[in-house]
């Protein structure tokens, strides 16, 4: 509070100059927090804003609203009118009298007098000075400086020597900014709070106090920091302000007597500093002595950060060398788990097919090659299930399972050969069969058409082109066309249909067609007989042509639909990809292999087991046999166990060996970010180990110049300011208690003529901004 710190600044004032020191709270960019004793608070208004400044300027004078003077007093409370400029319009001055019985009298009276301290209001927009009616409006940076002139002046003598003192008035002064109008606000010897939604910015100063406070040590003047001007600064938009208020006292030392201001204190005050001096002497070489130590200590904490670093990078590089094999064995095992599952898939399809063709003893011939090839797929299952539990010494399993899967590339390249050949039967057969159904279809046709014929009354060996058309149009009418189509159901269907709908009609026609051919020499029982043999085989030849067509365009369409075609190719791709995907699996085995020694038990069950495939698949090599000549142990033999355990060896096999994998290679990247990290932050330790050095080496050399400085501090300054107490501290006492009574004398503005105790406080309203409407 005001009050606190000017208490504060007479007690210790003489220390605090003659250690060259400013006055507390009152440096630049700074607000006051003191208390005095006044009345004014009971005559202000109760407007928003001049409330709220009223409030925060209270709260810095910690004002009551209870008069201290209970009896036989005279309170004055002067209000000075300005405009925006701080020029004054006209004062007015509520006087309150308390007679000895506690009696209180009110007077207001209107005065011509200028008070004591006046004040001056400028303002600058981007730096340029404008006029307040001018800047309302306005948007940009607006600063606004208060200037005070302290006209209250006394001449007191001081050690014989006739001396001016300023009465030393403090003034406070308030004003409310809006937030939507002000922002970015900073002030100069003042403090800003929050009321609300706007903030209210408090100045103090004590003008006319700086010159009174010039005192002299030894001929060497103080340069003694007390604020005698109040400034603001803000980003405004849409420039407008209310009224602004200030208040001036005098009496805030009125509590204290100048009489007790003695040298005593500070003569106790400069021992101390004399004793603290001499500790913090004794200090900096307690300082120095430890910097010392640890300056000593720092060639081997470099040195131990090196080998750490070393250490960390060579971790660094194992990491990374383990973490790429394992993520090679990964992508190998993908490969070969994605072309296992075609390669199933493809052996699926084909033995259905098969089957579903009536090939089943190519079927049988397959299924003993498939035993083969599941025998040893189990063994390669638990083999790599060996392997996941130590891949130190895959690298020779890999051998054999790069030889093994070279020779199913082989056996693969057969099976895709007889897979072509299959394909270019069932076309042929569709071929056979449409050729056949055309021929067999022409002889029915004949016959509807001589049926058809007949039942006009037409003889069909000798029907004119017209009686021609008129018959084919008959026959299309009923859905019965001229030209073959055996892709048509619905053309087969109406042909047998109308065979057996119109089968008496039709024998009759082949009866004559038969008794014609052999020359009439048959009985009728005999043509009878042979004519239905005949129809017979026409409907026969009609139904197994279109059948066999069918069967074969459905086999051939549900194979080429189910991809076995496509999935036979890219099986012996898969298979081929496997082959290369092992050489890849080598590889990345081979890195795995540096950085795994837990894999090393797996290897002789994994070579084992590959060699019982390798074993497996030379017997599929070497035995894939015909499909068209049965013989135990070929591949046709085996398709049947082959295609029951194609999708076990995907699924408990490659599968397995993936998802084993992917565990494995999961946390590569956290491992290898980690081994990053680690190699970095000893690489970081490692050269800030450097500038450590560097600067414990600074360290202790400034603990040796704060040594040797302090002892020169404590001859140069500390001692001789212990013999500055004699010299002119006695003027600056006396003038200070001048200062102390000049404030206490100054108790009436009016000038009172009786011996009432007496106090004045001044209020001080500056017209507002605001834009003419």
């Amino acid at each position: 509070m005001v009050k606190k710190n000017l208490f504060r600044y007479s007690s210790v004032l003489m220390c605090v100059v003659l250690t060259a020191a400013s006055l507390v709270g009152c440096g630049s960019k700074t607000a006051a927090t003191t208390g005095t004793d006044t009345a004014y608070v009971t005559e202000m208004a109760a407007g928003s804003t001049e409330a709220a400044i009223t409030q925060a300027i209270t709260n810095e004078l910690a004002v009551s609203n209870k008069s201290t003077l209970a009896t036989n007093t005279r309170q004055e409370t002067v209000y000075v009118f300005n405009d925006a400029s701080g020029n004054k319009n006209h004062i007015t001055v509520n006087e309150k009298i308390t007679d000895a019985n506690g009696n209180e009298t009110l007077n207001k009276t209107e005065s011509s007098e200028n008070a004591p301290v006046t004040m001056k209001v400028t303002y600058k927009l981007d730096g340029k000075e404008i006029k307040p009616e001018d800047l309302a409006g306005k948007s940009g940076k607006v600063t606004i400086h208060f200037d005070y002139t302290n006209n209250q002046k006394k001449t007191v003598t001081i050690n014989g020597k006739k001396q001016t003192v300023a009465v030393p008035f403090t003034m406070i002064t308030g004003m409310m900014l809006p937030t939507d109008v002000f922002s970015n606000v900073e002030v100069t010897n003042g403090k800003l709070t929050k009321v609300g939604d706007n903030i209210v910015a408090v100045g103090m100063t004590m003008p006319g106090l700086k010159d009174t406070m010039n005192l002299k040590f030894n001929d060497k003047s103080l340069d003694l920091d007390i604020p005698e001007y109040f400034e603001l600064t803000a980003d405004v938009k849409d420039f407008s302000l209310d009224m602004t208020m200030s208040v001036a006292t005098s009496n805030l030392l009125s509590d204290m007597n100048a009489d007790d201001i003695t040298l005593d204190d500070l003569k106790k005050t400069v021992a101390s500093l004399d004793d603290a001096a001499n500790q913090l002497a004794d200090g900096t070489v307690s300082l120095q002595d430890g910097t010392q130590q640890l300056s000593d200590a720092i060639p081997a904490l470099t040195d131990g950060v090196d080998q750490l670093n070393t250490g960390a990078s060579s971790l660094k590089d194992g990491i990374y060398a383990y973490a790429d094999g394992a993520a090679s064995a990964y992508e190998g095992s993908v490969s070969l788990n994605n072309n296992m599952k075609t390669y199933a898939d493809g052996i699926g399809t084909l033995y259905n097919t098969l089957k579903d063709n009536n090939l089943d003893s190519s079927v049988a011939s397959a299924a003993k090659g498939a035993s083969d090839l599941a025998a040893g797929a189990v063994t390669l299952d638990a083999g790599i299930d060996s392997a996941l539990a130590g891949a130190g010494a895959l690298a020779t399993g890999a051998d054999t399972l790069s030889g093994g899967l070279t020779k199913l590339e082989a056996g693969s390249d057969k099976l895709s050969a007889g897979t072509t050949q299959l394909k270019s039967s069932l076309e042929a057969g569709k071929t056979q069969a449409a050729e056949s159904y055309s021929t067999a279809y022409g002889s029915f046709y004949k016959v509807a058409f001589a049926v058809t014929c007949m039942s006009q009354g037409i003889n069909p060996n000798s029907a004119t082109p017209q009686q021609q058309a008129v018959i084919a149009a008959a026959l299309a009418q009923s859905g019965i066309s001229q030209t073959p189509d055996v892709t048509s159901k619905t053309q087969y269907a109406l042909a047998t249909g109308y065979i057996l709908k119109n089968y008496a009609s039709v024998k009759q026609v082949v009866a004559a067609t038969v008794s014609a051919a052999a020359g009439g020499q048959l009985d009728e029982a005999t043509v009878s007989s042979k004519a239905d043999e005949q129809i017979v085989t026409m409907t026969s030849g009609l139904s197994q042509a279109y059948q066999a067509y069918n069967n074969c365009n459905t086999t051939l369409s549900s194979l080429e639909d189910a991809g076995y075609f496509d999935g036979m190719t890219s099986l012996n791709e898969g298979i081929k990809s496997a082959n290369s995907g092992a050489t890849q699996l080598k590889a990345g085995i081979d890195q795995l292999s540096t950085g795994a020694g837990q894999l090393s038990a797996g290897s002789k069950q994994l070579k084992s087991g590959l060699g019982t495939l390798s074993t497996g698949l030379n017997t599929l090599s070497t035995s894939v046999g015909s499909f068209s000549t049965y013989r135990e142990g070929t591949l046709c033999s085996s398709l049947y166990v082959l295609n029951l355990n194609a999708g076990k060896l995907q699924q408990e096999g490659t599968a397995v060996l993936q998802s084993g994998l992917s565990q494995l290679t999961a946390n590569n990247d956290t491992l290898k970010s980690g081994a990053s990290q680690l190699a970095d932050g000893t690489a970081t330790l490692k050269d800030s180990s450097g500038t450590l050095a560097d600067g414990v080496t600074q360290l202790n050399e400034g603990a040796i110049t704060l040594k040797d400085g302090m002892a020169q501090f404590n001859s140069e300054a500390i001692e001789p300011i212990t013999k500055l107490v004699d010299s002119d501290a006695q003027t600056a006492v006396d003038t200070i208690k001048a200062v102390v009574k000049a404030g206490q004398e100054y108790n009436s503005f009016l000038g009172k003529s009786d011996d009432k105790a007496g106090s004045v406080t001044f209020v001080y309203k500056t017209a507002g901004i605001t834009a003419n409407k």
